[in-house]
């Protein structure tokens, strides 16, 4: 079976189904790969993956899906010894003169900015990446701030970081999807 996973607090929980799946299936080999959701669903559409694991939003109705139950919320990771680490959460004001590293998915970005009603034009997005754990080393030594989710942040697993959620609070869903029209194989589903 080919499982992509995008890098999120969802990683655990698939880890979770793909250990009792290989309990109750141990003929079953599972191939892992790891990306953005634009770069799985790409996978998908060429079926390099049979089933991938996104965070919402995404556009899944050329897909059959269902929702997991992990929930992301959307806030800044930054340097723990920040000045904006003494805030309970931020707000659209604060972000606007922040040096920004985002995710490549306009998706993403156009659904925080929705929530938090953010003119994305006066933003200071500075660099734009599509796997969140190459951006550590820009937070901690060079003093840019990651728009991400908390999950981000928990994988880190870094105590030089700190995250302070939105307010309004954004949060985004995940979804386990694969191709409409196509029967899993046994070997996938075994």
């Amino acid at each position: 079976m080919n499982l992509g996973v995008v890098e999120t607090e969802v990683g655990g929980f698939m880890m979770e189904m793909v250990a009792k799946f290989r309990d109750r299936y141990p003929g079953v080999q599972v191939a892992l790969f790891d990306g953005d959701g634009d770069s799985l669903r790409e996978r998908l559409d060429q079926g390099a993956e049979d089933i991938v694991a996104l965070v919402e939003p995404v556009e899944a109705a050329k897909y059959n899906y269902m929702r997991l139950p992990v929930r992301e919320e959307w806030g800044i990771i930054m340097k723990k010894d920040d000045p904006l680490t003494r805030r309970d959460v931020l707000t659209r004001e604060d972000l606007y003169d922040l040096p920004l590293i985002v995710g490549r998915r306009g998706i993403m970005r156009d659904s925080v900015s929705d929530v938090l009603k953010l003119d994305q034009t006066k933003l200071n997005i500075l660099i734009t990446i599509n796997l969140p754990m190459v951006s550590r080393d820009l937070v901690v030594n060079h003093h840019y701030y990651h728009l991400g989710i908390r999950g981000v942040y928990e994988m880190y697993k870094d105590d030089d970081l700190a995250f302070a959620p939105f307010s309004p609070q954004k949060t985004s869903g995940h979804l386990l999807a694969w191709r409409k029209n196509t029967i899993l194989s046994a070997r996938t589903m075994a």
